[in-house]
């Protein structure tokens, strides 16, 4: 579980204390959409929004009122009156209470058809681009336990420590003795460790998927159990190649996805092998290393020092690399060397503003971006695309984050 959101206060009309429900209260109605946030959502009183925890568009249904705002009620499901032909029975126990997943209860077909749909929703909001289609998305083969890395909250009652989530809307700590998203191997480590650390707050387990390798920080002084922790590094294979990663470096969650996601950039660059390519935000160099071998040159660009130290190591026996670190913003400003193919894989708020200014200055002949989240992902896009200055070939979603609202974005745009 990631740190916790801090709620956007409301300074809008109170449209909700004059209605007369209140948490625990239940009444019926009909779901309009599934939302951003997962859920499902309607309006009573014309107007009001109610936000529907595990529903699904088109479901009448029993809610009870979980938390009352001056802008919008949250509710829990009571009945399932008539289910949507999509719905199916949750396989995790923990599904709902600890709010990880927001689709176990979505047949997986339809996940992907709403994380196309989500895209497409996004885009509809920027003229310049409003006429894309948007390509199915690509599904995983792992649907559950593939997750090489958890965050549980350490949480301390009567002398015991436990492991787990919080609800993100109740607040409440909710025990996990097994996590249907995450690798078996992660599942292991938590069930050795669960209740026998004490004085922490978070706890986070990293593993290689395809090795023992492995990351539990922060030093949990388990060595007795066979268990070690405080690490600095663990390692992953991605295609053959050895990848170190340190504690506080990004890498993907999901390898068999990664896998794909750069077949899918090869088939569209279509590489001769006499081009320079930028890699920004390139993170720990997975991007820059597997497609070295078929460039002249690639330049990773990186701002954070744990990634770039990593990006260096992995990369200390390919002569036809660098990395530069810095801000990309700052490093794409002031760029004075040959760029032909570009990519640009953002944290999930999107390019920085000066960022978009340089690519379109530099006017790569190939771009690819890629994102996590559709409203910036969009925003970004009609930026690059304004005046006809880039043609957008596609759009792809890759499903990174099955049984969860959450997925991948490419989009690859050439110069006009």
């Amino acid at each position: 579980m990631g740190k916790r959101k801090r709620r956007k206060y409301y300074k809008g009309p109170d449209l909700t204390s004059d209605i007369k429900l209140y948490p625990g209260d239940t009444f019926e109605l009909i779901v309009d959409k599934i939302i951003d946030s997962g859920e499902g959502m309607t309006f009573i009183y014309d107007n009001i929004p109610v936000i529907i925890l595990g529903a699904i568009e088109g479901e009448k249904l029993k809610v009870k009122v979980l938390k009352k705002y001056p802008e919008k009620f949250i509710c829990t499901i009571e009945e399932v009156i008539s289910p949507s032909k999509h719905r199916k029975a949750p396989e995790c126990k923990f599904f709902g209470q600890c709010t990880g997943c927001q689709w176990q209860h979505i047949d997986y077909s339809f996940q992907l058809e709403l994380k196309k749909k989500r895209i497409k929703n996004e885009i509809k909001n920027y003229k310049n681009i409003s006429h894309l289609k948007i390509s199915d998305t690509i599904p995983s083969d792992k649907k559950f336990y593939y997750r090489n890395h958890a965050r549980f909250t350490a949480y301390k009652e009567n002398s015991i420590t436990n492991l787990g989530y919080v609800n993100m809307y109740s607040r409440n700590f909710v025990k996990i003795d097994k996590c249907m998203i995450m690798d078996n191997k992660i599942n292991n480590f938590l069930k050795n460790i669960q209740s026998k650390i004490s004085d922490r707050t978070q706890v986070s387990i990293r593993t290689a998927i395809n090795n023992d390798s492995y990351i539990i920080q922060p030093n949990l002084e388990l060595e007795s159990s066979g268990i070690f922790s405080g690490q600095k590094y663990y390692e992953e294979e991605v295609r053959h190649i050895n990848f170190r990663i340190a504690g506080a470096s990004f890498f993907q969650v999901n390898i068999q996805q990664l896998s794909k996601a750069v077949d899918e950039i090869r088939n569209f660059l279509q590489l001769t092998g006499n081009e320079t390519l930028i890699d920004a935000y390139s993170g720990v160099g997975v991007f820059s290393i597997l497609l070295s071998p078929y460039v002249k040159y690639v330049y990773g660009i990186e701002e954070s020092y744990s990634a770039i130290e990593d990006a260096k190591y992995n990369s200390k026996n390919i002569k036809n690399i660098e990395f530069i670190m810095g801000k990309t913003e700052d490093v794409l400003s002031n760029w004075g060397k040959d760029l032909d193919y570009l990519l640009l894989d953002p944290p999930r708020i999107g390019c920085h503003e000066n960022v978009l200014k340089a690519v379109r200055k530099l006017k790569p002949k190939k771009i690819i971006i890629m994102s996590c989240e559709p409203k910036f992902f969009a925003r970004d896009l009609s930026i690059l695309c304004e005046d006809n200055l880039f043609k957008i070939e596609k759009i792809i979603p890759v499903d990174m984050f099955p049984q969860t609202k959450h997925t991948e974005i490419i989009a690859y745009l050439s110069k006009e």
